[in-house]
């Protein structure tokens, strides 16, 4: 009979931690993603950008922003140089346009402003 209740309890312990679940983390921690209907958001750093430029747009958009501020990709171009940010924990999306000695940069957010 106590081989029976040690069985039986054994068997209830095994069913009741099959229905346990590791959660290793959610989706939360991935970047926000952009609109779909905007420009491009690059992630890769064009050497021609210069580091006034991307200084420049970081410091006008910590200003703007709270949370830490992080430059993850750049292009050239001789109308404006577009630094691609991203800002705060869930890594919304902005890009600065800005001229190449990092004078007037010009910040637009690119995130998906209808899945907040």
């Amino acid at each position: 009979m106590t081989r029976t209740f040690s069985l039986t309890g054994a068997l209830t312990a095994v069913v009741l931690l099959a229905g346990c679940v590791e959660d290793s983390g959610s989706m939360d921690n991935a970047p926000m993603k952009t609109t779909p209907a905007g420009p491009p958001f690059i992630t890769t750093f064009d050497g021609s950008v210069s580091n006034a430029a991307i200084s420049a747009c970081r410091t006008e958009l910590e200003q703007m922003t709270d949370g830490s501020v992080t430059a993850v990709g750049s292009e050239f171009s001789e109308a404006a140089t577009a630094v691609y940010l991203r800002v705060g924990a869930n890594g919304a999306p902005w890009r600065c346009l800005v001229s190449s000695d990092g004078s007037n940069p010009s910040v637009m957010f690119m995130g998906d402003e209808g899945a907040l």
